[in-house]
């Protein structure tokens, strides 16, 4: 029995030696509750690497093919979106994907987000004499709105490769990227050489915007020309719409396209004027199409078929100018053979009544 008594002492002692050490050990908190659908992971699990930042990646730019007007040579307006397009992505600090053709401009914006794309550049084009006014928009895919414009005398390769630098700088301004070297490369930057990933050599770039600033003959229409003096009330350019009274499918989306051209181009020659992609009612609208520049008016219209005349058919485009209030200005009816026609006769009606804009 002495054996059974030295066991049973030797058991307490290590129970009261065990019962010590762990009253002497720290107290550890609970482990915290995993949340109603959280995994539990021990605690050295290695967790997935965060996904870059959307400030570390590069903005994405998608260039269309500019609006040439009426009688001019359309190739510009692929070649100065080519030329656009391959600039940009030379610079570095945005990535450009291939110039889309055939899309309509009132697919411009779901374009680009079909695409992913940041923001959207398109414009227009018109050639003054052995030169052209380029008209170039910088448009937010986010909001759909204009957040930069600019209008640029161009007569060479070189000089519309320089407002691609221009737009640039701006997008990487408005995202807070740096832009210290945006100067010292539009002022060092020579003329295009190489394709730099363009879909059409630069050789052939160069030749098509030759051929149209310096015409060769002369130029196939005579742009109206622009007052010495514009007003200092500017005009936002909203999309056109068709006339409620047309017969369903009676106007294309593309004549649509044409009559805003034909309405920019118009109103850009008697006035200071630029486009917003806000196809809403402009009444309603007009505060967020105008923002903080207030003094400008907005014009819009519709566009339908007119009762033909001596079997000859007719368009007829109804100009409507609001205030940034919502207010409208002025309606006007212009009726023509041909769209550019009738926007140019309610557009000349217009600038009679309302020569100062206002």
């Amino acid at each position: 029995m002495p054996e059974n008594t030295i066991s049973r002492g030797l058991a307490a002692v290590a129970l009261l030696s065990s019962i010590a050490l762990a009253a002497a050990a720290p107290s550890q908190a609970p482990a915290p509750l995993a949340s109603p659908g959280a995994s539990a992971l021990p605690a050295s699990a290695p967790t997935a690497p965060a996904a870059p930042s959307s400030v570390d990646q590069p903005p994405v730019v998608l260039v269309f093919p500019f609006d040439v007007q009426t009688g001019a040579d359309p190739r510009i307006g692929s070649a100065i979106a080519q030329i656009l397009g391959q600039e940009m992505a030379a610079a570095g600090g945005v990535l450009v994907p291939p110039i889309p053709q055939g899309v309509k401009r009132a697919d411009f914006l779901e374009n680009a987000r079909n695409a992913h794309a940041d923001f959207y550049i398109s414009g227009y084009v018109t050639p003054v004499g052995e030169s052209a006014a380029v008209v170039e928009q910088v448009v937010s895919v986010d909001s759909g709105i204009i957040l930069f414009s600019q209008t640029a005398q161009v007569s060479s390769v070189a000089d519309v490769a320089s407002q691609s630098l221009l737009a640039r700088s701006q997008i990487l301004a408005f995202l807070g990227r740096g832009t210290e070297n945006v100067g010292a490369q539009t002022a060092g930057t020579p003329a295009p050489s190489s394709t730099n990933g363009a879909q059409m050599p630069i050789k052939g770039i160069g030749s098509i915007v030759d051929s149209v600033f310096k015409h060769h003959g002369g130029p196939a229409h005579a742009p109206t020309p622009a007052p010495a003096m514009k007003p200092s009330r500017g005009v936002i350019v909203a999309p056109v719409t068709a006339a409620s009274a047309s017969p369903a499918g009676s106007v294309a989306e593309t004549d649509l396209s044409a009559a805003l051209r034909e309405l920019y181009f118009a109103l850009n020659a008697r006035y200071t004027a630029q486009l917003t992609a806000i196809a809403t009612s402009v009444d309603k609208s007009a505060d967020t199409i105008c923002g903080p520049n207030r003094n400008n008016t907005i014009a819009t219209g519709t566009l339908g078929p007119a009762a033909a005349h001596h079997g000859k058919a007719a368009v007829t485009f109804d100009l409507y100018v609001y205030t940034c209030f919502g207010a409208l200005l002025a309606h006007q009816t212009g009726t023509g053979a041909s769209i550019k026609a009738a926007v140019d006769a309610a557009v000349a009606a217009y600038a009679t009544t309302h020569p100062d804009n206002s």
